[in-house]
């Protein structure tokens, strides 16, 4: 019995000592937040030049300048993996992404602040497209010489677009078979639309001209800068789907930037070729791939398997649409306090890129081909019909296994080569 009442008084001094303990253990955590409280309360804010407060951007454990530094030298994956570790660290990624992709930084050499607000505005209302190396170089954060490539559709889009260029000092420079000044060349580009006669191959970097009317070329006197305009035929993602390869198929809306191939252009640094069987194109092919090897791409004419299995892979045997699991997407900030070119909202509420979708299809023959065909959707005035991509296998494939595997019907197809 004497035991048995040693034991339980035993257990109340420990359990008495144990709320104890935890009394003041809260007491002091109590006490350190009202410090930590206090201390925040002391520190004076940050001011910028308009004595407006800045909210202090938390770097991680590195000063800033290693901290970018690093961040800037892995690639996306290792980025996003190494925000993972802790919370701190995934701060400092989240404030390096905001500041590295900003899309100032590729139209910068060509505008200045005040010009990138008007002409993302005309981006915007016209639907026109960033791409080429220059959209390459956004989500790779590259720097080389290199032009900027302006896609567009309609003809007042154009005429939108080469207005602004001209106020600003670019100066039109015709290729030899063009007309020397711009009215006389756009007024011989619209007659070629009217017989529906698009431009002859004169694309020099491995880009078709299938689907483009022609290319405007405008270059800044002051310092050599060049801005060309693509008029495209229907739809400007026809025209990058029939990129050389997949590396340059990137581009660069009002809203956001897509990339459409990341993993193997960016994790495995390589760009796989899009060939499209038509011999006239074999030398600038080749010349736009040895290009991009010399930027660091090893051409492949098919995937990696490694890239082909995984199971949000580009390449995988179902339908792509831009904007999908398997594209990389970077937001873009709105222009802020900015007159509208009309009377609605500068934003609108869906981006008209994520209404195309296509095929990758992996030939018996060891190529890569993207299949789609171009739909139009027709209103009372034909200058607002919308083309968009659809997916569809290649005439050309027709008795190839990626009839089976897309699950297509085989009496359907489109005529396209």
């Amino acid at each position: 019995m004497y035991s048995i009442l040693r034991l339980l008084w035993t257990f109340a001094s420990i359990f008495a000592t144990t709320h104890l303990c935890l009394q003041h253990l809260l007491k002091f955590e109590n006490f350190r937040r009202i410090f930590k409280l206090e201390q925040r309360k002391k520190q004076p804010e940050l001011k910028n030049a308009e004595n407006q407060t800045v909210k202090k951007e938390r770097t991680g454990p590195l000063p800033l300048a290693t901290q970018n530094l690093i961040l800037r030298n892995l690639s996306p994956i290792d980025r996003y993996r190494y925000s993972l570790a802790c919370r701190e660290l995934h701060y400092a990624v989240c404030s390096f992404e905001r500041q590295a992709y900003r899309i100032q930084h590729i139209l910068l050499p060509y505008f200045t602040e005040e010009e990138i607000n008007i002409f993302r505005l005309i981006q915007r209302k016209t639907d026109t497209l960033i791409s080429g190396s220059t959209a390459l170089q956004f989500f790779d954060l590259s720097v080389w010489d290199s032009d900027l490539d302006l896609y567009v559709v309609r003809e007042w889009f154009f005429m939108l677009l080469a207005g602004f260029l001209i106020s600003i000092s670019y100066e039109y420079q015709p290729r030899p078979e063009q007309k020397p000044t711009f009215q006389d060349a756009f007024q011989a580009g619209r007659s070629e639309q009217a017989q529906h006669v698009p431009v002859p191959p004169i694309m020099g970097d491995g880009y078709s001209s299938r689907n483009i009317w022609d290319v405007y070329s405008f270059v800044r006197a002051s310092d050599g800068k060049k801005i060309q305009i693509i008029t495209c035929v229907h739809n400007t993602m026809q025209v990058i789907l029939d990129f050389h390869s997949t590396c340059v198929m990137n581009v660069i809306s009002y809203m956001f930037a897509y990339a459409l191939y990341p993993f193997a252009t960016f994790a495995e640094q390589e760009t796989v070729a899009i060939l499209r069987g038509r011999p006239h194109e074999s030398l600038s092919l080749q010349r736009a791939l040895d290009k991009y090897a010399e930027r660091g791409w090893t051409t492949t004419l098919t995937p990696s398997s490694a890239n082909a299995l995984r199971s949000e892979s580009e390449f995988r045997d179902t339908a792509r649409s831009a904007g999908d699991s398997a594209c990389w997407v970077i937001p873009l900030a709105p222009v802020e306090h900015a007159i509208s070119l009309t009377d609605y909202d500068t934003t609108p509420s869906v981006d008209p890129v994520r209404a195309n979708s296509w095929y990758t299809i992996l030939t018996q023959s060891g190529q890569t081909r993207n299949g789609y065909k171009v739909i139009q959707l027709m209103s009372g005035n034909p200058e607002d019909a919308y083309a968009f991509t659809f997916p569809s296998i290649p005439y050309k494939l027709k008795s190839g296994s990626a009839v089976e595997s897309l699950g297509e019907d085989i009496t359907t197809f489109s005529r396209q080569t």
